[in-house]
């Protein structure tokens, strides 16, 4: 039925935006959402191929999105609790990375951010 190289087709896309061809003498599946019209199966390939370029589902997309965002929001209000601002405006970006990387060595924080248990070997409490 999807390798009839004769039959037309429907581009069709779902909700997480992933693609796919569905016969165009068969109605679309619920979720699904035919993009144009009934064209041959290569022709609907070739779409595809052009256009779904991340097979990342979108929720997993935009929970990767969201947590770098988070991560950032982190970052820098964990460096505004270390450093003042023109301290931090001075820092390279290299110096900003090994002093975030550098935090959870040493530190271990509860739910509400304040600090819970101080790491051997570590001189800040």
């Amino acid at each position: 039925m999807f390798d009839d190289e004769n039959a037309q087709y429907l581009v069709v896309i779902n909700g997480e935006e992933q693609y796919s061809i569905w016969p165009a003498v068969r109605e679309v599946p619920s979720g699904w959402t035919a993009l144009g019209g009934p064209r041959p199966r290569q022709e609907c390939l070739d779409h595809i191929e052009r256009e779904w370029t991340d097979m990342r589902p979108k929720s997993v997309r935009d929970a990767l999105e969201n947590a770098g965002s988070l991560i950032a929001q982190g970052s820098r209000m964990v460096l505004s609790q270390l450093v003042d601002a023109d301290e931090l405006k001075a820092m390279s970006p290299e110096e900003l990375r090994n002093m975030l990387a550098s935090l959870d060595d040493d530190l271990i924080y509860g739910e509400d951010g304040e600090v819970i248990e101080h790491t051997p070997g570590s001189e800040t409490a």
